[in-house]
């Protein structure tokens, strides 16, 4: 019998909710570190993160951390045909094209004070790239079918589940407007790295959507738990998210044991550091956690220093720590300075 982990009640979670982002996590810390210290500027945000992993919410957040009353725009670049989407960013006269019966205003104009969130950017037609890039520029654009020049002041977040970088180099997006959109860059970590949070998220939404839907709500058998820990959640919190919901629906007021798991998860395996006959030595568990914990920091790092171009001082301010505490972590760690 493996040891039951603490799942924390619903009130516990929720006051770790901060930005309505749950989780102790360090990369969850960092991520509202972040979501602080970028809320208040007017430059272009860039989110980055894997399918499912929240980059709305982290949208959401960095709007409403700025305590202000302006509106949000979303706008999916991939939910839109190409021929609408320049309509509904820049707006259109009266009769520029079949249909457009009136003067319409597009999504830069009704930002104007607000903030226009442009998720998926990478799907964005490469011939609206360089009217973005003049928008993010001088703010300045046109709408269809007029020469006259307007200008929004609307501060925009972009999100993309690809990496920029390399569709920049491949030619599929628009090296301009990748390095113009390379300033402030978030990256929203995905399920597999936030260890205990997997937890902490299972009794949100558990106790969230019981209370929505008005069912009692669900229980994990102890056995059950440490394979929930242990599955890598390739569609990160969306995935999470829906698995609760059929959890829910299937079992309600019951405990899901480890075989009931398993048949809503045909990929699920048991976890490597359960031994079949009883709980990992005391000795090997604290050995995985500080091999865990050293792969973490020295990833951190690293990701700092990559978005900073080596540069320790802004890493430092980056990751919330001195300068002479990062030189000494990267010492410790064997990280080599650019």
């Amino acid at each position: 019998m493996t040891q039951p982990t603490l799942v924390l009640p619903p009130h516990a979670a929720a006051s770790r909710a901060e930005f309505g982002i749950i989780g102790l996590s360090p990369p969850i810390q960092l991520l509202r570190q972040q979501i602080r210290r970028y809320a208040h500027s007017q430059h272009t945000v860039l989110i980055e993160g894997e399918t499912g992993s929240g980059k709305e919410l982290v949208a959401t957040a960095l709007h409403l951390a700025r305590h202000d009353s302006d509106s949000f725009f979303p706008v999916n670049c991939a939910a839109i045909p190409p021929p609408l989407l320049e309509a509904s960013l820049f707006g259109h006269t009266r009769n520029a094209f079949t249909g457009a019966h009136r003067d319409c205003r597009g999504l830069f104009e009704q930002a104007d004070n607000g903030t226009l969130f442009l998720d998926e950017i990478a799907e964005l037609p490469f011939e609206l790239q360089a009217k973005l890039l003049r928008v993010l520029e001088n703010g300045e654009f046109r709408r269809i079918g007029e020469t006259a020049l307007r200008h929004s002041h609307a501060r925009i977040l972009a999100a993309s589940n690809r990496d920029l970088r390399h569709e920049a180099a491949s030619g599929r997006f628009r090296s301009d407007l990748f390095h113009r959109l390379n300033i402030l860059v978030i990256r929203v970590p995905p399920l597999r790295e936030l260890g205990q949070d997997k937890v902490l998220l299972l009794d949100h939404f558990r106790h969230t959507l019981a209370a929505q839907n008005d069912l009692p709500t669900f229980e994990l058998d102890p056995d059950a738990l440490p394979y929930w820990e242990a599955y890598p959640f390739p569609g990160n919190t969306r995935e999470l998210r829906g698995l609760v919901i059929r959890l829910l629906t299937a079992y309600p007021g019951k405990v899901v044991s480890v075989e009931q798991l398993q048949a809503e998860l045909p990929h699920l395996r048991a976890p490597a550091e359960v031994a079949p006959n009883g709980p990992p030595e005391a000795h090997a568990l604290m050995q995985n956690l500080d091999e865990a914990m050293t792969r973490h920091a020295r990833q951190y790092i690293a990701s700092a220093l990559a978005r900073t171009q080596g540069n320790i001082s802004t890493a430092a301010r980056l990751l919330g720590i001195p300068r002479s505490t990062l030189c000494s972590r990267m010492t410790a760690l064997d990280i080599p300075r650019r």
